[in-house]
C-alpha cells in the first residue's frame, strides 16, 4: 500500500525524516506522503532523502480548520510548499496553535493539574513550527519523568483534557479557506478521515464541493465496510479521487491497529492524479 497519511515529529508524531524512510524502504513501498499538521517543515528534507532511496514523495500536509462546530482536517497532496498564501495560513494556525497551548498549559498549571517547567517544553519544541499537547509528555520524559509515550492516552485524558476552552469555536480558519488554498498552492484537496465528525460527514463535504474539494480519504483504519462504501459512493457521484492512509504518529503515538503502508492506495500510477 502507498501510505498517504504519515505524521513526523515536526507535528505530532515521534518519528524522525530518517526513521520514516526507514520504515517505507523495508516495506518496499514505491511512494509517500508526509502529511504534518499546519507545517511543511519536514518535505524539502524527505524529498530529498526519499529521492536517494528512489522513493517517490508527494509534497503534502495536513491543514486544521472549522465549520459548523466541527474541527475539520483537509489534506493537501501535490502542492507547492513555498507557495505563499499556504504558507501564511499555515502561520496563522501556527500562531493560534501556539497562543492557545500557553492558555492551555497555565490553566492546568493554576489548577494544580501540572506543575512541568513550561520552558523546558518550549526548548524541547524549539525546531517546530507549533508546540502540540503531545509535546509536554515528550518533554516531560525528556527531563527524566516517569513516563512512557505509551501512557500518553490516559495522561491526555486525566490531565491535559481537564481544560475546556473555545478551541474550535474560535479557529481562524474556516474548512472552505483551507480547500480554496491548497488548490491555489496546486494541490488536490482531501477531506481528512470524514468519520471522525459522525454524521455531519456528508453535509460537511457537500459544502467543499464548490469550493474545489477534489478528493475524500475513503481508506482509513477507523473505517469499517459500511463507511467505506459510503464514501467511495460519494466519490463517484462527485467524481473524487480515493486515498487512504494510516495516519501515522509513530509505534507508541499511533495508538490503532495499524502501521505504516498497512492502510493507503494501491498502485503508485492512482498517486498521479494528486498532482
Amino acid at each position: 500500500m502507498i501510505d498517504l497519511h504519515i505524521h513526523s515529529k515536526f507535528s505530532d508524531g515521534t518519528d524522525s525524516i530518517d526513521d520514516i524512510i526507514k520504515i517505507i524502504k523495508e516495506k518496499n513501498i514505491p511512494a509517500m506522503a508526509l502529511t504534518d499538521h499546519d507545517t511543511t517543515f519536514g518535505v524539502a528534507e524527505m524529498v530529498e532523502k526519499a529521492d536517494k532511496e528512489n522513493i517517490k514523495v508527494i509534497p503534502a500536509v495536513e491543514i486544521s480548520s472549522a465549520s459548523n462546530g466541527h474541527l475539520i482536517h483537509i489534506l493537501g497532496y501535490g502542492i507547492d510548499i513555498y507557495n505563499t498564501q499556504l504558507q501564511h495560513m499555515l502561520n496563522i494556525i501556527c500562531t493560534y496553535f501556539n497562543e492557545t497551548f500557553f492558555e492551555h498549559y497555565n490553566w492546568l498549571f493554576k489548577n494544580n493539574i501540572l506543575n512541568f517547567d513550561v520552558n523546558k517544553i518550549i526548548k524541547f519544541a524549539a525546531y517546530k513550527q507549533s508546540i502540540a499537547l503531545s509535546d509536554i509528555l515528550k518533554a516531560m520524559i525528556l527531563d527524566g519523568e516517569p513516563y512512557t509515550l505509551k501512557d500518553w492516552p490516559e495522561f491526555l485524558n486525566n490531565k491535559v483534557m481537564h481544560f475546556q476552552g473555545h478551541f474550535k469555536e474560535n479557529f481562524p480558519v474556516h474548512t472552505s479557506e483551507a480547500v480554496e488554498v491548497i488548490t491555489q498552492a496546486g494541490g488536490t484537496a482531501v477531506f481528512a478521515h470524514p468519520a471522525r465528525i459522525g454524521t455531519a460527514d456528508i453535509k460537511e463535504m457537500e459544502i467543499l464541493l464548490p469550493h474545489g474539494l477534489g478528493g475524500v480519504e475513503v481508506y482509513y483504519p477507523y473505517h469499517d465496510k459500511d463507511l467505506v462504501e459510503r464514501y467511495e459512493s460519494f466519490s463517484n457521484k462527485h467524481n473524487l479521487i480515493r486515498t487512504g492512509g494510516t495516519d501515522w504518529h509513530g509505534k507508541e503515538l499511533t495508538t490503532w491497529n495499524a502501521e505504516i503502508g498497512d492502510y493507503g492506495v494501491s498502485g503508485i500510477e492512482k498517486i498521479s492524479l494528486l498532482y
